[in-house]
Order: C-alpha cells, then sequence, then structure tokens
C-alpha cells in the first residue's frame, strides 16, 4: 500500500506518513482493517442510511465520523466570526487521541489557540478554547461537568452537541443549556453537519477563565504537533 501510494505521488513515503494517514482515516471510518495481525486494509463503504446528504440523522452519526465536520467548522467559520486582526495566528487541532490515557475528562476533542499582538499594548494575547464534541445521546448534564473540567488547561470551554432538529434528545436541551450558561461554558448545536455555514449554532458564548499560564502552557505543549508550535513560537517571535 506504502508503494502504491508512493507512485501515486510521485515521490517517497515515510513509514511514519503512511502510519500517520491510515491511522488518521481509522479514526474517522473511511477504511477499516480485518482481524489477525498485520489485518488488511479495506475501504469502507457507506450503506444507504449513511450516505451523504443524511448525516443529520443522529442515530447513525458517531463521534468519529462528526469530527472532520466539526474541524472545518472551526477552521472556517469559528476563526472568521472570531474576527481577529490579519495579523494573528490561529491553529485548530484534533487532539482526542492525544493527551494523558489517565486522569478524568483530561482529552477535549479539539483545541484552538489564538496570538496576536497589538500595536501600542506590549506582549503577545494567546487563548486556547478546548472543544468538547457529543453525539446526540452523549449531550447531557454531565458532558456539561465534563467540558468544564478541561478549562483547567485552556481560557474558554465549549460543548459541541450533535442535536438535529426533532431529535428526543432535544428535550434536555433546556437543562443542558442552563448548565452551560451557570458555569460559563459555550455551547455550540450541530443541526446539520454537513453544511458548515449554516448546520451549527451557536447557542451560548463561553466566559474567560484566569487558567493560570502555567497550566495552559503545558497544556500547549504536550497537545501541540511540532508544525503547530513552529507556527506558534513564529507569532511569539513576531514573525506572523
Amino acid at each position: 500500500m506504502r508503494a502504491m501510494v508512493s507512485r501515486g505521488l510521485s515521490r517517497p513515503i515515510t513509514t511514519d506518513e503512511y502510519f500517520q494517514a491510515r491511522d488518521k482515516l481509522l479514526r474517522q471510518g473511511r477504511i477499516g482493517r480485518e482481524r489477525g495481525q498485520g489485518g488488511k486494509l479495506f475501504l469502507v463503504k457507506l450503506p444507504p442510511a449513511q450516505a451523504p446528504g443524511i448525516l443529520a440523522a443522529a442515530d447513525t452519526v458517531s463521534e468519529a465520523r462528526l469530527m472532520p465536520y466539526l474541524g472545518s467548522f472551526l477552521e472556517r467559520v469559528f476563526i472568521r466570526d472570531m474576527d481577529l486582526p490579519a495579523s494573528a495566528a490561529a491553529i485548530v487541532q484534533d487532539i482526542s487521541k492525544i493527551g494523558p490515557p489517565q486522569g478524568q475528562w483530561a482529552r477535549p476533542d479539539f483545541m484552538l489557540v489564538s496570538a496576536m499582538r497589538f500595536q501600542f499594548l506590549p506582549g503577545l494575547q494567546v487563548e486556547v478554547h478546548s472543544f468538547e464534541l457529543k453525539t446526540e445521546n452523549g449531550g447531557s448534564v454531565q458532558a456539561v461537568h465534563e467540558a468544564l473540567a478541561q478549562t483547567r488547561f485552556t481560557h474558554f470551554g465549549h460543548l459541541v452537541w450533535h442535536l438535529p432538529d426533532g431529535a428526543k434528545a432535544r428535550a434536555r436541551l433546556e437543562d443542558v443549556e442552563s448548565q452551560c450558561e451557570a458555569h460559563g461554558i459555550g455551547l455550540i448545536l450541530i443541526l446539520d453537519p454537513e453544511n458548515t455555514d449554516s448546520g451549527f449554532e451557536v447557542r451560548l458564548d463561553p466566559r474567560h477563565r484566569a487558567t493560570p499560564a502555567k497550566e495552559v502552557d503545558a497544556f500547549l505543549e504536550s497537545r501541540l504537533t511540532a508544525a503547530n508550535k513552529a507556527i506558534l513560537r513564529a507569532a511569539l517571535n513576531g514573525d506572523q
């Protein structure tokens, strides 16, 4: 498979590149692996109930399938609506598989880091957002407290809940929204994951938390990829 990919791209593919791509596709549910040692990879064919256009049927959508849609929303819409200056750096990263395996509620699904300088005020302003993604059945008051616990590493916490129109779980929305507001957690509803521009509804904005700089710095060090660390350091040095 690696040789075939190398030929298709007309360049060598390292073992690390191959396994990173394979693991990402496995997490997204786009490929599968047969049982047994060295199991063969195969392309997942979506059944009719999961064909494009009807992902909003909540009982067919897993968290893994929602992840790339949330990433696209954060990169294309959420950052735009933050109204950052043109010179600012903004990084979105899937961190659902990164971080300590132990520790309760210590793994947000996404993080967003913004870094900006101002014309007259000294220093660099860095703000870190964490996002906890839940399927329809996973959205609950407990999910709010999970998103809240993650703000021990960040400045802002968000709960992202797949809740299409007509979903039975909408009966819990009032309680969930009330808890988010009480604890300063942002609430984003995914109404139609395939519609990046209008299929996401920001119901509540989060409140800023005075998380100690030491905790935020350690979180960034342990979660950011080498490439994203380089982007952040360039912003810190005024190279952006």
